[in-house]
């Protein structure tokens, strides 16, 4: 199941996998006995795997020095622990570590040093048993950034897309948490779980969709059903009233309209 799911820019690659249309019906965690379900036992990658992974550079680094200077884009590294996977043409390894300390994911996405990102995106698990260093993978996925929760309690927790625009926001806006949920698709109630004592301010990016909404709307009206079981999520409607429409159309981001804003553009 790790291999479907949806790119961190699914409005405009489209990138999803879709097990039913896959032909991907029938797995072992989904098989009934005694009417009753397998119980499902997340797999977690060595720790020792993200500390070897961020002795190496990688072009979101690069971008991110350039962005913020040298000596901030290595805290941000050193805080988010952004590592790089040589075999994926240095490719940045953005690491799911949840509130235990436990690494779940490895998301690996290639940048130009621009700090656009292509289309190939990857994971760790799957590295590794291309490589045939471990057999099977059960992932579970958790919120990027989430090991910071016990280490910064009391700093409302600013929640975006992508895991570029949290690292760069955190520099920009620092008495904010900023975690990623790492796509649109993704604000979903079992991600936010394990932040739901802390107050959030949801940042969609603002983007266009198919039937003339932004996400905006899709997760504030998600925002009020989670709510109502015990949340505390404010929606930012920022980008919805700020941004032109042309940046709309391109899909911008939270990150995207402050360094606009700071450039004159």
């Amino acid at each position: 199941m790790e291999n479907y799911g949806r790119c961190d820019r699914e409005s405009k690659c489209e990138f999803f996998y879709h097990p039913s249309k896959d032909g991907f019906q029938n797995s072992k965690s989904s098989t009934v006995l005694n009417h009753s379900t397998y119980e499902f036992f997340p797999s977690f990658h060595r720790n020792d795997l993200v500390e070897i992974s961020m002795k190496n550079d990688n072009n979101f680094l690069k971008y991110l020095r350039f962005l913020v200077g040298i000596t901030k884009a290595k805290e941000v590294q050193e805080k988010y622990k952004i590592g790089t996977l040589p075999e994926f043409n240095n490719g940045t390894i953005f690491w799911q570590i949840d509130e235990q300390k436990k690494v779940r994911a490895g998301k690996i996405i290639q940048y130009f040093e621009t700090g656009k990102r292509t289309k190939n995106i990857t994971w760790m698990h799957q590295f590794l048993k291309m490589k045939k260093e471990i057999s099977d993978y059960n992932l579970s996925q958790c919120l990027f950034g989430l090991h910071l929760i016990t280490e910064n309690k009391s700093s409302i927790i600013a929640l975006v897309e992508s895991e570029k625009t949290a690292c760069v926001m955190s520099v920009k806006f620092p008495d904010f948490l900023w975690l990623s949920c790492g796509a649109k698709g993704e604000f979903k109630l079992r991600k936010l779980e394990t932040i739901k004592h802390r107050k959030i301010i949801a940042y969609p990016d603002c983007e266009i969709q198919k039937n003339g909404t932004t996400t905006y709307h899709e997760w504030k009206k998600k925002a009020t059903e989670f709510n109502k079981l015990g949340f505390e999520i404010y929606v930012s409607d920022l980008l919805e009233k700020e941004a032109s429409l042309q940046q709309k159309r391109q899909g911008i981001d939270i990150a995207d309209f402050f360094m606009k804003r700071v450039n004159g553009t």
